[in-house]
Parts: structure tokens; C-alpha cells; sequence
């Protein structure tokens, strides 16, 4: 996807068209992360209500037409992250935002969609919970995205924007690992989107 396509997408979540608990873009590219190298694909129709929010929203469509080309880039940004992850080496790079302060990543928004999508299926997911490596990478993403975690790491000292910015680094590389984790449990099949798919 261009930068131009990326901004029509983030600008339209962040429009007046969605609800206050729509997803806005670095979460929204957290969640599909989530869904994309996850233990289950969910329907795409499933997991596409819960980038509007969790209770019910729907967007407002000003046409038809825009409703088939917001949701034909949702899943073309699906369909980037397939290539990127699944390239060699992988290519994977995070969405998040950059404060334009210290110019640090904000990894904040990104994990909190990461959290969502594994929330689509926790049963599932459970194996990486239990796993001692992988659950320390996914300690972080966690930590990141909850309030009180976050409240507790304030209180010990840590430096929070350092935290993000070091994550959203290390994301390039967990990534690949939690993807590289699942492939050899659950068998591999061709997952690309097409917009017929959400119907």
C-alpha cells in the first residue's frame, strides 16, 4: 500500500464517519498482526466488526462505494502484512506512531490491537501463553497495552517512551518469531483476502 493509501485509511478511522471506539490505524495494524500470524484466522466479517468497536458500531458510509473501498484497504493492508511476514528474511515493520517531540516510537496503540486480535481466540492462543520463550516476548506486548502494567512500571522507575521506543524495535523481530511459532503447530495454508470474503 502507498503512504497516500495509508493516510485515506487512517484518516477515515479517525473521521467523524466512525464511532468513539473505532480502531485507529497503528492498532488497527496491531490487530491484523495478531489475527495474521495467529494460532486461527477468524472470518474476516468476525474480526472486521471489532475494528468498528466492541459493542455493535457501524461506520457511516457516506456511499456504497466508499464502504467497499475502506474495507477493500483493510484488507489489502491484511494482505501487505501476508507478504511482509511470510518474505525471507521477513520484512515486517510495526505501524506506530512517532512522537514529533523526541521522535521516539509509540508503541502503545500497536500493542493494544495486538491484544484484541489474540483476544479473538484466547483457548487458541493459550499454547503461546504457556510457552516460557514466547511468553516472554509477548510479556511486553501485554505489558504495553495495560493501564495498570503500565501504572507499575512508571512506579519502578521505568522510563515509559524508552519502553515503547525499544519495543516497537524489537516488534521487527518477535513478530517473526510468534508467526515462526504457530507455523510449526498449526498447519500452513494460503490466507490472502479478497473483499467477497467479508460477505
Amino acid at each position: 500500500m502507498s503512504d497516500a493509501e495509508l493516510d485515506e485509511l487512517a484518516a477515515f478511522l479517525e473521521s467523524d464517519a466512525t464511532g468513539e471506539e473505532c480502531m485507529d490505524l497503528s492498532m488497527l495494524h496491531g490487530f491484523l498482526t495478531a489475527i495474521h500470524i495467529g494460532p486461527v484466522k477468524p472470518e474476516p466479517a468476525a474480526w472486521l466488526a471489532q475494528v468498528w468497536g466492541e459493542n455493535g458500531q457501524q461506520p457511516q458510509f457516506a456511499t456504497p462505494a466508499l464502504k467497499i473501498r475502506i474495507e477493500d484497504l483493510i484488507l489489502r493492508l491484511y494482505n501487505q502484512l501476508d507478504d511482509e511476514i511470510s518474505s525471507e528474511p521477513p520484512a515486517y515493520t510495526p505501524l506506530v506512531y512517532v512522537d514529533e517531540e523526541s521522535g521516539t516510537d509509540i508503541a502503545q496503540q500497536w500493542c493494544y490491537g495486538f491484544t484484541l486480535g489474540t483476544a479473538m481466540a484466547p483457548e487458541a492462543w493459550q499454547p503461546a501463553m504457556d510457552d516460557d520463550e514466547i511468553a516472554q516476548l509477548l510479556a511486553p506486548i501485554f505489558d504495553c497495552a495495560d493501564d495498570e502494567a503500565r501504572e507499575a512500571m512508571s512506579s519502578d522507575g521505568e522510563n515509559l517512551a524508552e519502553f515503547e521506543h525499544e519495543l516497537a524495535a524489537a516488534l521487527t523481530d518477535i513478530v517473526p518469531v510468534l508467526h515462526a511459532f504457530w507455523l510449526a503447530r498449526v498447519p500452513v495454508v494460503p490466507h490472502r483476502l479478497s473483499n467477497r470474503r467479508l460477505h
